[in-house]
């Protein structure tokens, strides 16, 4: 291992750390001497020592000084962190399941205080990569093979993706991810670099501060999605927060703690938990997803259940329940458990229950790393709802209980409509308030046939309905739109961009357009040729990310496979391109165009196959132009004669088009196949015109137009 780092050393630092340094100081050549340019001048100055080749894999200072800054063990600070997402969105607009600002009015410092601070951490973020991004763009400008150096470039990410999982699968804590972190700063570092740097004692400070604040806050787990972490409580009852945000109360309701607390002993019938089960006929066969650590499936069990089916993404949540629960309900023989994304047990399901319960089923804090989608956004559908009534036996409720919070009470308003949609009538909803352990939350039964309404009708249950209204209007003219498998976004009230995305975005546009700013060349065709390339592909593979969620699940998983599938195309792409690719290239760009319009014509939830078997045709469909992406990336990027500068425009364009995802909040996801068509469009066009330039230059392209493949 010594030896290949030794040699990497020899081979770079003789003559690259020179060029890279001539390079940056002619960006600063290139910045106006207008007044207006003064600001980024000063920023230059500013950031130029920071962004000096540091002959290692990433810049430890700019590491050690984010997780300081997110680490930090201050109850105010941890409060400002928590409220960022709801303080940048200037006035509530989406439920961000944070600390949300009283009242509906604009607050504008603490608004600016929130962007100052996520923009210092979007910035400390991209200073960390800026080494091992100057690394990538000189093997790829040096490489006799540009192609073959990129196939290695992706084997190497998809090396990075399982790796990554199986960090996330042994649930390793923070404090081994950057302390592998820091072994690299000192394996990777020039001989006679010293190991007591700034970057090096700052990037240890933030490790030892991470290693206190472990083991002050006691028992902290990290599964594949989230961080967890238990706080025990009295009566043999525990405390779970998500993220750092309360998620739930493992609840003791065993026969010796109801008869210590006579209170309880009486009203747990009535809790959210149970009241519910009043309107079901039969209770043998029950399914609950979104199980969490048990206290449905303890309340299922307490009300008769023969049978439990019991579905929870997050194994870890699974396994805290079944270890701590003191009433152990995932260890009765009469439970099944499943380890699976709930609408992806909904298409696979082919036994009928008599009870159908949605758990406080919500992600809180926890978003999908690819997409605006949460874990739970497919679950929310109206599609979810009518593969879940599909489930139900002829006199089978479906229940769905959610935490309907101020001032986020339309997300009320719209399961009301949506159940109304579904079931041709309106549900019984009613809210219930907290008993004892047991969280409060809004109910909404519905069921396929008349026998639940009219037990919802009997007369003491009608005065509890009508004693425990829900917190929203029952007026369906003032209901929000329907989420649907296309638009699955329940947290957003209407179609339009969150302003807390639209904030971020316009933040990382900034710092993209000021740390490029004279390193690109917009004059130049072939500039915005790999800019529309990037954005093109960066919104195709998001949509590929999110969509196979729909029918294999959200799971960590899915992704891990989606990205795989993507990097080996990709890789088989380079290589036809290294034995010669037999078209011109523009009919590549036909090709690429046409596949994705088809991809958008077709209705892929009308084909008369199964879940899986749709699911495999669509991963296939969408392999056709990543396929094409791959070629026509590898053949123009072989061509550029600056392959540092034209993988540069490619990031930045990346960006764009990750960004440009946001769209899907107003015309959904599946228009966003349009928008990427349109990006391949504008990047052939920026081609044709590229390989015109160099044409009357004297250096005509084998696969640039048909005149030149005929040729």
């Amino acid at each position: 291992m010594a030896a290949v780092f030794r040699q990497l050393r020899l081979a770079v630092y003789r003559d690259v750390i020179d060029s890279l340094d001539r390079h940056r100081s002619s960006r600063l050549c290139l910045l106006s001497k207008s007044g207006a340019d003064r600001l980024f001048r000063w920023f230059w100055r500013w950031l130029l020592p920071l962004t000096r080749e540091k002959k290692t894999l990433f810049d430890s200072a700019a590491l050690g000084g984010l997780v300081i800054l997110v680490g930090l063990p201050f109850a105010s600070w941890k409060h400002l962190l928590a409220a960022i997402s709801s303080l940048l969105s200037f006035s509530p607009d989406a439920q961000m399941w944070a600390v949300v600002p009283a009242g509906n009015q604009p607050l504008l410092w603490p608004f600016l205080v929130a962007a100052a601070l996520i923009s210092l951490i979007l910035l400390l973020v991209i200073l960390t990569m800026i080494p091992l991004g100057q690394w990538v763009g000189t093997y790829l400008r040096s490489a006799r093979n540009p192609v073959t150096a990129y196939s290695v470039n992706l084997l190497g990410s998809l090396a990075g993706i399982w790796f990554f999982a199986g960090l996330s699968f042994l649930g390793l804590v923070p404090i081994f991810w950057f302390a592998f972190a820091l072994l690299l700063l000192v394996l990777i570092r020039p001989r006679r670099q010293s190991l007591v740097r700034p970057g090096s004692v700052l990037l240890g400070c933030g490790i030892a501060l991470l290693a206190h604040t472990a083991l002050r806050n006691g028992q902290v787990y990290w599964s594949p999605y989230q961080k967890l972490e238990v706080q025990a409580l009295p009566d043999k009852e525990f405390n779970v927060l998500v993220n750092n945000t309360g998620y739930m109360i493992i609840a003791n309701l065993s026969p010796d703690h109801l008869a210590a607390a006579p209170l309880l002993a009486r009203n747990y019938r009535n809790s959210s938990y149970d009241i519910p089960f009043r309107l079901a006929g039969k209770r043998e066969r029950v399914l609950i997803v979104g199980a969490g650590a048990g206290n449905d499936v303890d309340a299922a069990l307490r009300n008769g259940a023969a049978r439990v089916d019991a579905v929870e993404i997050d194994p870890v949540i699974y396994a805290l329940g079944k270890r701590l629960h003191p009433d152990h309900p995932y260890d009765s023989p009469r439970v099944h458990v499943a380890i699976n994304d709930a609408r992806a047990f909904f298409r696979r399901a082919k036994d009928k229950y008599d009870v159908v319960i949605f758990g406080l089923l919500d992600s809180h804090t926890e978003f999908s790393g690819y997409s605006n989608m949460r874990v739970d956004s497919y679950v929310y559908t109206q599609e979810s709802l009518i593969e879940a009534k599909r489930l139900l036996k002829p006199g089978g409720v479906l229940i769905v209980r959610f935490e309907v919070r101020a001032p986020a009470t339309w997300m009320g308003q719209r399961f009301y409509a949506m159940f109304d949609r579904v079931f041709d009538r309106p549900p019984v909803v009613f809210y219930v308030p907290a008993v004892g352990p047991l969280m409060s939350a809004t109910e909404f039964v519905a069921s396929n046939d008349s026998g639940a309404w009219e037990r919802a009708a009997e007369p003491e249950f009608a005065a509890m309905v009508r004693q425990n209204p829900p917190r929203f209007s029952l007026d369906l003219r003032h209901a929000p739109t329907f989420t649907t498998d296309d638009w699955p976004y329940l947290y957003n009230r209407s179609h339009s961009v969150p302003r807390t995305y639209l904030t971020i975005s316009l933040i990382l546009m900034a710092i993209a357009f000021v740390l490029a700013r004279g390193a690109l060349e917009p004059s130049k065709p072939s500039t915005w040729n790999f800019f529309f390339l990037g954005a093109g592909f960066l919104l195709l593979e998001t949509q590929i990310v999110s969509r196979l969620a729909l029918y294999f699940g959200s799971t960590w998983l899915v992704n891990c496979i989606a990205l795989t599938l993507i990097l080996i195309v990709l890789m088989i792409a380079n290589f036809c391109v290294d034995h010669g690719v037999p078209f011109p290239l523009w009919l590549w760009y036909a090709g690429l165009i046409s596949s994705l319009l088809g991809i958008y014509r077709i209705h892929w939830e009308s084909l008369p196959y199964g879940t899986i078997n749709v699911g495999i045709l669509f991963a296939g469909a969408y392999c056709l132009p990543v396929f094409f992406a791959g070629v026509i990336f590898s053949e123009t990027f072989r061509e550029c004669p600056d392959k540092s500068s034209c993988f540069g425009s490619n990031i930045i364009g990346a960006v764009i088009g990750g960004l440009a995802q946001n769209f899907s909040f107003v015309v959904g996801m599946k228009a966003l196949l349009l928008l990427t068509a349109l990006f391949y469009v504008l990047a052939a066009a920026f081609s044709a015109i590229s390989h015109a330039h160099l044409a009357r230059a004297g250096r005509p392209s084998r696969y640039g137009t048909p005149e030149a493949a005929a040729s």
